[in-house]
């Protein structure tokens, strides 16, 4: 049975506060139609949402930070049939439709209030069998069994079940259980002691993490329960509410519809899609969407995640996702925000060396998760492209992939001071190298007149000498002068990689005593060979010879 409700639909200005609509919004059969700067309803806010918020204590806040979009249709409410409304009402708990002449004229609202629409089944077998390796088939097939045997619901869920509907194949793979993961982990070992053993338990939230033998492989997978979660305030972690209940339920906890689909393992049902907030459909049209309106309040990382899925797979926001990325982040309420979960979200966005992931991470405000004051280069577009066009000709010289990232960090701040990188640097925790990396980068922007003025090699090499490669390519980036990048180029490529045979060892034996001389005279060595003057070790040998006398007296 398709369930709706019919809500009355009140109207306030969108910079009206929690708080204060909350003393309005009395009636269960009233909604907030929200009004934009034209004075059209374009979203609402349900009572229950409003409930939920509150909670966190964030009353000050506008009421647009939870508003979901609407369309406007102009049907008789009066006589309306359900055939109707399952035309016009997206699938999706607490997704709606005004009834109006038009925005001005809002005055109803038909919301879906129940995820378990009917839908026609789809069972994903060929899929499945195409994209999942043989080894993995058959660890599932085991747990498929075992869970069979007592009655035990089980799925493979989240990002495994989107990658197999896009065609892409899958070794991560995540398990879910009605009931308690450690239990049915515990129970598998009983089924398979030759082959199966249990790698980690985790108690707060009932997971595991199992390794199966097959054909010599072994096939790391992670089991959890079904869990309720619920968020004590904004940008906090979730606490368990329930273990094992209902995988809907349990769907309802997750990021978005992408993201949010199951796999039945059970041979009754084997390979069928749950799907109750219509995720395949959402995958097929390449759109983002997030599960509910407070999504983005319970965790802002999604907002940066959201970004991510869309760069990777070349999605779309959906329109109510993307109206409450721009509220949420033009609201205040997580100006500056930082912390280790944005840095990962940031870190995995970047590090897919997409242009776009810094254009849009800009355009979107995104970068307000960090620091809202962040002075953002004229000519981003532009140090975009060359970014991802550095990172792929010198990507040789980058330590390791997973640096990617700052580099193109180092270039959104280009225009930030030293102290303002260690400040940007703090809130994300990074690390000294990171750090070091970044802060590098400007010591060498700032030395931009030196470099320009520097004649020999030796000279270029001592601009660059001491410098991460990824300081340098920020800088390589940056700069607008082709001298510069052609000795940039040319350290990178040679007189980074230029040594020395000598050494203050082979100075002793020549009947020199130790001291700082022995810097000078390696340096001035060095100097020589980088400005080709000698090459061989003989040669070194010989020029040592010319000034050795000189440097005794």
């Amino acid at each position: 049975m398709f369930a709706y409700e019919i809500k009355k639909v009140l109207s306030v200005d969108n910079n009206l506060s929690l708080k204060e609509c909350e003393k309005i919004l009395v009636p269960e059969d009233i909604c907030l139609g929200i009004l934009d700067e034209n004075r059209e309803i374009t979203s609402f806010v349900l009572k229950e949402d409003l409930n939920k918020v509150l909670k966190f204590n964030i009353n000050n806040y506008p009421i647009n930070l939870i508003s979901t979009l609407a369309d406007v249709i102009d049907i008789n409410i009066e006589n309306i049939s359900e055939l109707q409304v399952k035309k016009h009402v997206k699938p999706g708990l607490n997704k709606g439709v005004f009834v109006g002449k038009n925005r001005k004229e809002v005055s109803h609202l038909i919301v879906n209030r129940d995820i378990y629409t009917e839908k026609k089944e789809v069972f994903l077998v060929e899929e499945y069998a195409k994209n999942i390796p043989e080894e993995i088939k058959k660890a599932l097939d085991l747990c498929s069994k075992a869970a069979d045997k007592i009655n035990l619901p089980i799925f493979i869920i989240g990002g495994v079940v989107r990658d197999i509907i896009i065609g892409k194949k899958s070794v991560d793979i995540d398990i879910t259980v009605e009931e308690s993961a450690i239990e049915f982990s515990r129970f598998l070992r009983k089924q398979y002691p030759d082959i199966f053993k249990i790698k980690e338990l985790h108690e707060d939230f009932k997971t595991a993490k199992v390794v199966f033998t097959i054909n010599n492989k072994n096939i790391e997978l992670d089991i959890a329960s079904t869990r309720k979660e619920i968020y004590s305030h904004p940008a906090s972690l979730p606490q368990v509410s329930q273990i094992g209940c209902d995988i809907k339920d349990d769907i309802l906890r997750r990021d978005f519809t992408i993201n949010s689909m199951a796999l039945s393992l059970n041979q009754v049902s084997f390979c069928k899609l749950v799907d109750p907030l219509d995720g395949y459909n959402d995958l097929k049209e390449g759109k983002i969407s997030i599960l509910h309106p407070i999504s983005f309040v319970d965790d802002p990382t999604r907002i940066i995640r959201a970004l991510k899925f869309s760069i990777r797979f070349n999605y779309e926001f959906e329109k109510a996702t993307k109206h409450l990325i721009n509220t949420c982040l033009n609201s205040g309420l997580f100006d500056n925000l930082g912390g280790e979960r944005i840095k990962s979200e940031i870190k995995q966005t970047f590090n897919l060396n997409k242009s776009e992931s810094l254009n849009r991470f800009v355009e979107e405000k995104i970068y307000y998760l960090v620091n809202k004051n962040i002075q953002i280069p004229q000519n981003l577009r532009d140090l975009s492209l060359k970014c991802r066009k550095v990172i792929s000709k010198y990507q040789k010289f980058i330590d390791t992939p997973d640096l990617i990232w700052l580099i193109y960090l180092g270039t959104l701040l280009i225009n930030s001071s030293k102290d303002e990188i260690s400040q940007t640097a703090a809130k994300l925790y990074l690390s000294g190298l990171e750090t070091e990396i970044l802060v590098g980068s400007k010591n060498i922007q700032n030395n931009i007149a030196q470099i320009k003025q520097a004649q020999t090699r030796f000279q270029i090499y001592e601009q660059f000498e001491g410098y991460f490669s990824e300081s340098i390519l920020i800088t390589l980036i940056i700069v607008e002068d082709e001298e510069v990048e052609k000795k940039i180029d040319l350290y990178l490529n040679e007189l980074q990689y230029i040594k020395i045979n000598t050494t203050g060892k082979s100075l002793t034996e020549k009947g020199l005593t130790p001291g700082p001389v022995f810097g000078e005279i390696l340096r001035e060595l060095l100097q020589a060979k980088i400005n080709q003057e000698i090459d061989t070790p003989e040669e070194e040998q010989e020029y040592i010879k010319k000034f050795l006398p000189r440097k005794r007296r």
